[in-house]
């Protein structure tokens, strides 16, 4: 075998067929064009923002401009991020960013008609949304074109900085209806999510890692027990913070990215079960968890208390309907933590069963577009780092869905890109930023 083909060397397209004797030219994909679609998106926010503002208007409510302020802070950042890609001559994947563009809209209008109900709502919606879209196009920038393998390196960091911060939150963090969180209302925890993937995704695909094809009896034992060490610590401080929701999301991540791994379903079977066995646990030995577990499988024996939220998120849902009632005529005040946590039946109510399965297919659209994205990989981790981003964002979002439709537990996962909440939004913005950078590839 000659040096090139060694070393993979592509081979020239040899003749044949209806096209032979003609010169082959290379195909090139095509750029997209984020300005032109983008018109499209803007145009059905708009209309969105209209009749919210309309049914407020028609409610006696008077409009002010900090009420329109969400919706021009999201016009001009995106509006900004678009051109700036065009003229950064983009090449990624068009369907993943036009699901951004019009998933992070249709949040400002669900989030802008709940303005009013609670303080200071519509004032932090005005600062992190182009902080957002900043770290979004900040992390595509830097890690574009195969610069994301310079994120390598550092996955012994981000496993050190995800135990630092989860027991530095446990010394400083302040409690607030059972959970951790910083001065000013921050959850800095939320950034364990990326550094989790990051660091697995670098452990995984290590040189002298040793991992695909490994059956689950015969694994390797330094990098298991190695494994087993962080994520029990892990696991461990997230029941401490009583944050059951984000080990349940960081548990569900890791399954995803060790199947990918290694290639075999076996040790996604062993380790679900040991996940089963720590929720078994935090369920038989810790209150808080097992009364969130019986409001899940029976509200109404408990319906002014443990099952109040549940049931109030259903009537939401059973008064929207099959078309909802329209947007900016639901009754949100009436749902419990209805910014962030229940944000869902809040668009469902309003929305309706069909506005329900469209925002589904959105998410669905996007995932698979990520998926096509990890799947185009060629290095080890950039194929594990675009899985893991994937399945973080597709679990937060089924957990925060599935706990409102009664499905799962209530856990206070918010929903990407919808729900209300300064770190979660500029966490989901470098996960979509990488998947961007993961898109676009050299020429």
């Amino acid at each position: 075998m000659s040096a090139a083909k060694a070393k993979g060397a592509k081979r020239k397209p040899t003749g044949g067929g209806k096209g032979a004797g003609r010169s082959a030219k290379p195909r090139t994909q095509e750029a997209p064009k984020p300005v032109f679609f983008f018109l499209g998106i803007v145009g059905l926010v708009t209309v969105a923002q209209v009749l919210v503002l309309s049914a407020r208007a028609g409610e006696g409510r008077p409009l002010m401009m900090m009420d329109i302020w969400p919706y021009l802070f999201w016009l001009v950042s995106s509006a900004a991020v678009a051109v700036a890609l065009k003229a950064a001559r983009w090449r990624g994947s068009g369907a993943l960013l036009a699901g951004i563009f019009l998933l992070s809209g249709l949040g400002v209008v669900v989030r802008s008609r709940m303005s009013g109900m609670s303080p200071g709502v519509t004032d932090m919606h005005v600062l992190i949304q182009p902080a957002g879209f900043a770290l979004l196009f900040g992390a595509w920038f830097c890690f574009r074109r195969g610069r994301v393998e310079l994120l390598r390196p550092f996955w012994g960091l981000s496993l050190l900085l995800m135990l630092g911060l989860a027991a530095g939150m446990l010394v400083l963090g302040a409690r607030y209806r059972g959970g951790l969180y910083a001065p000013g209302g921050l959850t800095p925890t939320e950034i364990l999510k990326l550094f989790a993937v990051l660091g697995l995704a670098g452990f995984f695909s290590r040189p002298n890692a040793d991992w695909e094809g490994r059956g689950v009896f015969r694994p390797p034992l330094g990098d298991t027990f190695f494994l087993l060490v962080i994520w029990g610590s892990l696991a461990g401080m997230l029941v401490l913070h009583r944050d059951f929701g984000l080990f349940l999301l960081l548990s569900a991540t890791a399954l995803v990215m060790l199947m990918c791994a290694t290639c075999r379903l076996s040790w996604g079977v062993a380790a679900l079960a040991a996940m089963a066995g720590g929720v078994w646990a935090v369920l038989r030995y810790f209150a808080h968890g097992a009364r969130r577990f019986e409001a899940f499988l029976d509200p109404f024996s408990d319906p002014t208390g443990s099952g109040w939220q549940v049931l109030q998120g259903l009537t939401g849902m059973y008064a929207g309907g099959l078309m909802g009632m329209g947007l900016g005529a639901g009754r949100p005040e009436r749902l419990p933590i209805a910014s962030s946590d229940f944000v869902y039946a809040v668009y469902a109510e309003d929305a309706g069963f069909v506005g329900s399965v469209l925002l589904l297919i959105l998410f669905a659209r996007i995932f698979r577009s990520g998926v096509r994205i990890t799947r185009r990989q060629e290095e080890d981790f950039a194929r594990l780092l675009g899985a893991g981003l994937v399945a973080s964002l597709a679990v937060q979002t089924l957990v925060n869905i599935g706990g409102v439709v009664n499905v799962l537990p209530i856990t206070g996962i918010p929903l990407p890109y919808i729900s209300q909440g300064g770190s979660s939004y500029w966490v989901t913005s470098l996960h979509f930023g990488l998947l961007l950078a993961l898109s676009d590839r050299a020429r």
